[in-house]
């Protein structure tokens, strides 16, 4: 755990008994600008405070309204710097959380503090997971909400992780590398004032990323993309031709791991039929010392009957056509090309592994979980129910075969 007290222990036994008897009072949502150091009247005079340590400096670098608030002592930082992104950004929401579970949250209503106990977890668990936007738009440091291959940062996260992924999207639309005060996308308010936290908290929460410049692209043959994205009738065709084998292997893969992995039945079926192998295992389709050949911008080729070909481009790379959907990406992440593969899995494993993303940014799945009921949750489909039904059918069809 990040913290020596937790939400629950501070807040709750005070709160809930004045939440049931007040009368309900919603926290205001400012459309001005954002809660700044410059907004703030207090300053840190000379001779009045300590002088800012090397981590002051990077959480004001990080998030400016800090500026005001570790110069009012709130706080007792250690004297050192804190290495590297991730953990300068799991530590700014360290302390954020201790703040959070700190304030006076006496005007909130019983749904609100509902909201704000789960909110915070949530955040929690985001900063655990040290997976958070990159960006690649602007040199020093800014506000992305979510990047191009996914990833969400803390706020939209909050926002897709309660219900509201198509809120998010909307709003890295219209205002993806801005601060929150000045972001006024329809739904914004409503589910602010409905999740317990203020705006003032929420424009804390929201950190500003350091320039970065690594990337991966990802190439499968054709009819291995085809299948990822949910059309096998491409490889089936190179079956019946002969121009691809049922014991042929991809970055390691048999097919029947393919089909296993993109929960297609009527295909594991097939390749059965045709003499696939239920007990063949993977093998990796390249190395650690071969992906690191790829140096800041690397390309994946995973090829027929060969190793994984990993090569450096001098120019940023978009993830490959497999990543552009959110069914593809799925698949692709439980296939794990970009660490090359997995080793001494079966068709069973394949089908019921979970997704491993990218160390670029969270893909486009990521953000179609279970839906929480609150507020006007979207109505769109899941576009992942198809593929993880496909897969428990896979999965309950091969144990059936005997495989474990």
């Amino acid at each position: 755990m990040l913290f020596k007290k937790t939400f629950l222990q501070t807040v709750i036994p005070v709160v809930l008994p004045m939440a049931l008897a007040a009368a309900m009072l919603q926290p205001t949502f400012a459309h001005s600008a954002p809660v700044s150091a410059k907004s703030e009247s207090a300053t840190i005079q000379s001779g009045q405070v300590d002088p800012p340590t090397k981590l002051h400096e990077q959480l004001c670098e990080v998030n400016p309204n800090w500026a005001a608030i570790l110069g009012s002592g709130a706080f007792d930082l250690a004297s050192e710097d804190v290495v590297g992104e991730v953990k300068l950004l799991q530590k700014h929401f360290e302390l954020v959380i201790e703040r959070l579970g700190n304030a006076k949250v006496d005007d909130l209503n019983v749904s609100q503090m509902k909201q704000r106990v789960a909110n915070i977890q949530r955040l929690r668990e985001y900063a655990v997971g040290g997976v958070f936007p990159q960006n690649i738009f602007v040199p020093g440091r800014r506000p992305v909400f979510i990047d191009p291959w996914g990833t969400h940062c803390a706020v939209g996260h909050l926002i897709a992780t309660s219900g509201h992924p198509g809120l998010a999207r909307r709003i890295n639309q219209e205002y993806q590398l801005d601060e929150l005060g000045v972001i006024t996308t329809d739904g914004l308010k409503e589910w602010q004032l409905a999740s317990g936290l203020r705006i003032e908290e929420l424009a804390l929460i929201q950190p500003h990323y350091q320039f970065r410049f690594n990337s991966q692209t990802i190439q499968y043959p054709s009819e291995i993309e085809s299948l990822i994205l949910g059309d096998s009738s491409a490889l089936l065709e190179a079956l019946e031709k002969g121009e691809v084998q049922v014991e042929s292997r991809c970055g390691g893969k048999t097919l029947l791991h393919f089909a296993a992995a993109a929960g297609d039945l009527k295909l594991v079926k097939r390749l059965v039929e045709m003499g696939a192998d239920l007990q063949a295992v993977s093998t990796l389709g390249c190395d650690e010392d071969e992906i690191a050949q790829g140096g800041k911008h690397s390309r994946f080729e995973v090829r027929w009957d060969g190793s994984t070909r990993v090569t450096s481009a001098n120019h940023y790379l978009s993830k490959g056509r497999v990543y552009e959907s959110v069914r593809g990406s799925f698949v692709a992440d439980v296939l794990q090309d970009f660490y090359g593969g997995m080793d001494g899995k079966n068709a069973l494993e394949y089908a019921t592994a979970d997704p491993r993303p990218s160390k670029h940014g969270v893909s486009k799945h990521a953000y179609y979980g279970k839906r929480l009921p609150f507020g006007n949750s979207d109505k769109e489909s899941n576009p992942l129910d198809e593929v993880k039904n496909g897969r428990a059918e896979v999965a309950k069809w091969l144990r059936e075969q005997g495989l474990k």
